[in-house]
């Protein structure tokens, strides 16, 4: 019944969930035909326009023939003079810490004169059994119609903190480059570790906390039609504590590998990935494929404290049939691994809840290197208006298949787990998912409450 309560929640709040999301202009599909996917546009990078349009109020009362979900968000929206304030219950839940629920107002402030919209506020406070209450303040700026900062603070009774600053332009100095810059403290209590390798026990699962603060920066310089080399540089410094699940902690459970991975680290990373991207939609795709190749390297000459090189290679591909939307089969292939110095385990290729593996909690399985590969059979059930958006009610039964291995030539196929389910979403376009997924297979039963596509 809780979980029941939960993912009612879950619907619920997709709008505000919509601020984090970075969307792209929606394409229309193109009717069937053979030049279907050259007529589709390139998405452009998120605007201050689609970012707010969440937040825009109906000139008409809801229609019959929205849906429930549509009803219960009109009767929470409260029109002011400085712009509409939206009061959603939130939700989400996971095999790591459990359910959490609470409350998210949205605040949206207008210019004086204008009546554009110059700033989103967001706080929220939410309860978790093993965090405790957790406090959020959310701040969105838009200097213009197109670049935006996002400032945003968090704090729990427990363990998990959080501040954050972050910056996107689609155009650097006036060029077709585009960029962003984060900088970050963050602490966060869901990770597990269960040993390394596919084999590790799960009767061995113990809690930690991540310490991460440094700052990540990202180019995007297009090449060719639907071709882009992409530069990221990040520094960042790392270690584990105690999580606050007291049950299960790793300094208990692991006491050796605590000790080293407790020590602050320095990650100091360069990576280069060529990508080609012709999907319809950066968050919401029906149509196209998404391929990229990248290497990463990490230099002690640099500043890191650890001398090492990442590789990884993904497919991303959505057939949609007759191209009319209703059915999209969805398919996701990676694979990852590492050379170099010896890292921490919390550093290493993961495959679990959030990673690939949905039947399994965060962290479950660890190693050098990983293969995953998925499939969705997404099914659009329905649709009804919804604040100038298509709402969308869409099932998706899933396989999810991966294995963990300390180099590329140790890949074994017998090795590999399975990981099948079903899963239940609610999309409201351009950008926005809810979803709650139920997987299993050889780790038992997982309930996830989330929002946005797993890829």
């Amino acid at each position: 019944m809780r979980r029941k309560i939960c993912a009612v929640l879950a619907l619920l709040l997709l709008t505000a969930y919509g601020a984090d999301c970075q969307p792209h202009k929606k394409r229309k599909l193109s009717r069937p035909g053979t030049k279907a996917k050259e007529e589709l546009v390139k998405q452009e990078p998120r605007t201050k326009e689609e970012i707010l349009k969440p937040l825009e109020t109906r000139a008409a009362p809801a229609r019959e023939e929205e849906n429930l979900i549509a009803r219960a968000l009109s009767a929470v929206t409260l029109n002011t003079a400085s712009g509409p304030v939206i009061f959603l219950p939130v939700a989400d839940s996971s095999r790591d810490l459990g359910p959490s629920f609470g409350l998210m107002p949205i605040f949206a402030v207008r210019k004086k004169f204008s009546g554009d919209m110059k700033a989103v506020i967001v706080p929220s406070v939410n309860y978790n059994d093993n965090l405790g209450t957790t406090l959020t303040y959310r701040h969105y700026i838009f200097p213009d119609a197109q670049r935006y900062f996002i400032l945003r603070a968090s704090r729990s009774q427990r363990v998990e903190r959080e501040l954050m600053a972050y910056y996107y332009t689609p155009k650097l100095l006036d060029s077709a480059v585009r960029f962003s810059f984060e900088a970050k403290h963050w602490i966060t209590g869901k990770p597990s570790f269960y040993g390394m390798g596919i084999d590790s026990d799960r009767r061995q699962k113990a809690n930690y906390a991540l310490n991460i603060t440094g700052e990540e920066l990202t180019a995007d310089l297009p090449l060719v039609k639907n071709i882009f080399l992409s530069f990221n540089n990040s520094f960042f410094y790392k270690k584990i504590s105690d999580g606050p699940v007291e049950a299960a902690q790793l300094s208990d459970r692991f006491p050796a590998l605590y000790e080293g991975a407790a020590e602050l680290r320095k990650f100091h990373t360069n990576r280069f990935s060529l990508v080609y991207d012709d999907t319809d939609h950066l968050y919401l795709p029906k149509i196209g494929t998404y391929a990229s190749a990248s290497a990463l390297y990490s230099n002690t000459s640099l500043g890191s404290d650890y001398e090492y090189r990442a590789y990884a290679f993904q497919v991303k591909s959505y057939y949609n049939y007759k191209e009319e939307g209703r059915f999209v089969t969805a398919v996701h292939s990676l694979m990852q691994f590492q050379r170099g110095a010896e890292l921490p385990f919390y550093a290493l290729a993961q495959l679990g809840e959030g990673t690939g593996l949905r039947m399994a909690g965060d962290g479950r399985f660890v190693d050098k290197a990983k293969f995953v590969f998925t499939i969705e059979e997404r099914i659009t059930l329905s649709k009804s208006p919804f604040f100038k958006f298509i709402s969308e009610t869409e099932l998706a039964p899933f396989l999810d298949m991966g294995t963990v291995f300390s180099k590329p030539s140790a890949f074994r196929a017998r090795e590999m787990k399975f990981g099948p389910g079903i899963s239940a979403r609610l999309v409201i376009r351009p950008q926005l998912v809810a979803v709650m997924d139920f997987a299993f297979g050889s780790e038992g039963t997982n309930a996830i409450i989330k929002v946005g596509y797993p890829f």
